[in-house]
Order: structure tokens, then sequence, then C-alpha cells
């Protein structure tokens, strides 16, 4: 039977073709070792780091409060019988702003995509689609997990965001690791066969849905490529033109700049061109997506009259299915699972050790669809740093991309903190560290990385602070101690991963229990 559940738990497994028995070991194939499939593309990069003096990096001495550095954590488990209260972590003395995390909500053990599970979650990231993604890992060792993607607005018309143990309580109420779920697999079984044309049917048509979504992607990437290159030959045609026209000008420059200007004009009308017709194929792929939408709603009303029948059971099916996950997949050590604003693509680095890499080992990247959750591309790469001791190869531990698609992480640097920003896109993989590295973190795990959109500020997680620096002064390399903010607890939990939104808020990823907060207001 619980297999048979994996049709209601696991339905956006389902939609995305995933199948029920035997296929989540299939898909995990491809994504483990992306390079035999033949769609996937893999990018051998080579050495991709612009070397750098570890003694001419300036130590910014900066007056750091301290977090949890004894990684001694206060550990509880949620009472499934009795009341559960939310936790608020107010900021303490040496933070930047007077700020709170409350808790938004408590996660499950698992979403039902193995047994391994036990709400061992170690990442998270937004979209700017309002869909939030979760990295579930197996555990230590395993270096094996999944990814899960809800879409906040449906979980808020769900009721999520009024209870804050509504989520957790749906995939505990249906895991089929439990006698209870079990039992409750069993009941939903006399619902699901007469819903299951329909199923079959939002299957096929969320899946279609889903590649066309990704392909109009496409084209709204090249899209902005055609304008980009546009406007490149019209400022190029402006300033020839003038060269045309000037009265100072030589008659041989003159005679060359028309030539420019004749070839900006004809780039002009073709990268035009180009716009024009991939802003008319993104308009019939938005017609196209509403037309497979209506009829995906469609056989959804069938479904809802079956649902009818049994509310309180299938107020936990809502929310079970409101999840899209992965197979289970390679995901290391689980935090690195960020969006790139520029490509809308998600990321996540294979890193299946803490230690640095030996010298003929690549760092390994993924490039994910955050519509299907599958693999574009992987990225294999080495970053290789000569020190006095011998020549390191430095292992990619964090990672996050601002607004631009500038690509940063970092890494512990003795008692302090040193970053690293470039490019990791299908254009180009390159990265060089910050001529300025902050001198004491204030904390000891390096957990995870996120940029702040709102602030611009790239915000480096260790347990109780929460650390920023402006991306811009990381990448000049010119920070000063007074650049740094801090925002310090007292919570005793694990930090794991942070995201932020559009404004500011920061959504803060703890263990344990598993649980995601939320800041009261935008952090600085």
């Amino acid at each position: 039977m619980k297999m048979n559940f994996k049709k209601a738990t696991l339905i956006a497994v389902l939609l995305a073709s995933f199948g029920v028995a035997g296929a989540t070991k299939a898909n995990a194939d491809v994504i483990d070792a992306p390079g035999s499939a033949g769609s996937i593309k893999t990018v051998d990069a080579g050495n991709v780091l612009t070397d750098y003096n570890d003694n001419s990096l300036n130590q910014v001495e900066n007056d750091s409060p301290t977090g949890n550095k004894d990684r001694k954590y206060s550990k509880y488990k949620l009472d499934s019988t009795g009341y559960n209260y939310a936790n608020t972590y107010k900021t303490i003395d040496g933070s930047s702003q007077t700020n709170s995390f409350s808790t938004k909500w408590f996660l499950p053990d698992g979403f039902n995509v193995s047994n391994y599970q036990h709400g061992n979650f170690q990442s998270v990231a937004l979209d700017n689609e309002n869909n939030i993604y979760f990295v579930e890992s197996n555990g230590t060792n395993t270096n094996k997990g999944a990814i899960v993607k809800f879409d906040r607005a449906k979980l808020d018309s769900l009721g999520v965001n009024a209870d804050v143990t509504l989520l957790w309580k749906a995939f505990d109420y249906f895991d089929p690791y439990t006698a209870d779920g079990l039992a409750h697999n069993q009941e939903y079984d006399k619902y699901y066969f007469s819903m299951q044309d329909d199923f079959d049917a939002i299957k096929s048509l969320t899946n279609t849905l889903n590649k066309q979504k990704s392909y109009q992607n496409n084209q709204l990437n090249w899209q902005k490529n055609a304008q980009k290159w546009y406007y490149y030959w019209k400022n190029k045609k402006k300033t020839y033109q003038k060269k045309v026209t000037s009265k100072k000008t030589s008659v041989k420059t003159k005679t060359a700049a028309k030539k420019v200007v004749k070839q900006a004009t004809t780039k002009m009308a073709s990268w035009m061109k180009s716009y024009q017709g991939h802003k008319t194929k993104v308009k019939n792929y938005d017609t196209k997506i509403a037309g497979i939408q209506s009829q995906i709603d469609d056989h959804q009303s069938k479904v809802d009259a079956v649902k009818s029948q049994n509310p309180e059971m299938f107020k936990y099916v809502d929310i079970a299915q409101s999840a899209t996950l992965s197979p289970q997949v390679t995901i290391g050590h689980g935090q690195t699972l960020t969006f790139n604003p520029e490509n809308q693509h998600l990321y996540l680095a294979e890193d299946n050790t803490l230690s640095d890499l030996k010298s003929d080992e690549n760092n390994v990247v993924m490039e994910i669809d955050p519509n299907t959750l599958k693999p574009i591309r992987q990225y294999e790469f080495k970053m290789l740093h000569n020190t006095d001791s011998g020549q390191k190869n430095l292992q990619l531990h964090t990672l996050a991309f601002d607004e631009d698609g500038n690509a940063y992480w970092g890494r512990k640097n003795g008692k302090g903190y040193m970053f690293f920003y470039g490019r990791l896109d299908e254009h180009s993989v390159k990265f060089s560290a910050s001529s300025s590295i902050v001198a004491n973190r204030g904390g000891d795990a390096n957990q995870f990385v996120a940029v702040n959109p709102a602030t611009n500020r790239l915000t480096f997680v260790s347990d109780d602070i929460l650390t920023s620096v402006p991306v811009d002064k990381i990448q000049k390399g010119n920070f000063k101690a007074s650049d740094i903010n801090y925002q310090v607890f007292d919570s005793k939990r694990e930090f794991e991963g942070l995201a932020f939104d559009q404004d500011g808020y920061g959504y803060l990823l703890a263990l344990w229990p598993p649980e995601l907060l939320v800041s009261d207001q935008p952090l600085n």
C-alpha cells in the first residue's frame, strides 16, 4: 500500500511523469549521472579560479558578535497528540538591527520519497514566482536526498499559513512508513480509483504544461539576449553616426564610420527581427499554456467532486499534492540549492565531502529546471589555488546569485571568512577571490550564503549568527568593518539555510525539529 499512496502524496512526481513504482530510481539515475543522458549537456570548464596570494588579502578587522560556536543545540520533537507552539527568536546585543524570526511552518519528517526520511533539511530557496524549495537529505554519508517545491500562494489558500503545524500534519498523516499512515493509505485508495482517469489526464497535461513553460523561458532568455545586442549595435551606430556628421572628422574616418553605421543598421534589423520573433513565440506560449491550464482545471473539478465526500482527509491530500518532488538525487552536503534570477534556474552543488578536492577531482554543479525539477546541464570544474605548502583544489560548499546572475560563494579562512565572486551559467564559469576578507566570522559552521535582493548584500550563515556584506564591495574588495551587518541570536538551533523575498524578508531554515522561520521585518 505504500506505493498506492504515493499516487497521492507524490502526485507532483506523477505530474512530472515520474510514475509510481520503480520510476523514482530511474529518474534519480538521470540526475545522479547526467553525463549518461544524451539530452543533458556536461560543461567541462577546467580550472575556473583566478589565483590569488593569501598573504596579500586584506584582513578587515571587524568586532563580530558571537553566535553558537560549540555546535550544541536545543532539540525537541513535535507532539502529534498535543499542542505545538510557534517559536520566536529575537536578535540580541551586537546585532545591527532589532529583528526576530518566528515560525512560519514546521516541516514534516520527510516527503515520503524514501524510508530514510527523518526531517533532515539542508537548503531553502525562493524564486520570483512565489515558489519555495527545500532540500531533504537522507542523512550523513548518504549524499542523497530530494528537492521539493511548493507554491506559497497555494499553501496559503489551503490554510497552511494559519496553522504552523498543518504542513507537518499533512505528510505525517499519510506517512507510508508508519502503521497509521498505511491505514490512511488504504482509506485513500477507496477514493483514488474513481479519480484515476482524471489524475492520468492531469498528469499528462501537467507534464506538457511544464515543458511549455520551459520552452517559453528559453524564448524569454533569447529575447533578452536579442534586446541586449540590438541596443549594443544601436549605441555603436549612434557613436559612429556622430563621426559621419562631424565637420572635424577626416574623409578617411568618415568613410570607415559609414561602413560601421551600415553594418550596425543591418545588425540592428537582424536583432530586432530576432527579438520580435521570440516575443511572438512567448505570446504564443501564453496562449498554449492558458489552454492547457483550462483542460487541467476541467479535470480538477471532477477530482474535487470526489474529494468533497471526505473533506477532512482531502484537506491533507490537497496539501500533500501541492508539492512538486524530484526523485532521489545526489545532493552532497545539500546546502547549496539556490535560484538564479537572471536565467530563472536552480543550481545545486554535489559536494560529497566537506574537505577540499584532490587535484584530479572536479566540483560538480547541477543546473535544474524549476518547472520540472529535472537537470538542464552539469558543470564540472576545478578551482586551483597555489599556496606556500602546495596546490589546493578548492571545493564549493555554498552558492548564491544576485539579480544580475553574478555568482558568489564563501569559505572559512582561519577565524574569518572569505568570499568568491564570478559567473556560473551557460555563458561562463569563472571565479575570483575578493581581495578583502572578514577577519572574525562570529560563528563556527559555514552553513549557507544568500543574496538579499532588496539590499544587494550577501549574507553568510552560521549557527545563531547571520553576517552580511554588500556584494559590490565584495567584488571591489574594499569593504570595511562598518560595512558588515550582523543578526545574532541565542536560539541554540542549528541554522541550515536562508532565503530572501523581493522585499528583503528572511526565510530561515532551522533544525530540530525542521522548521521554516520568517523575519518580522526586512534584514539590513
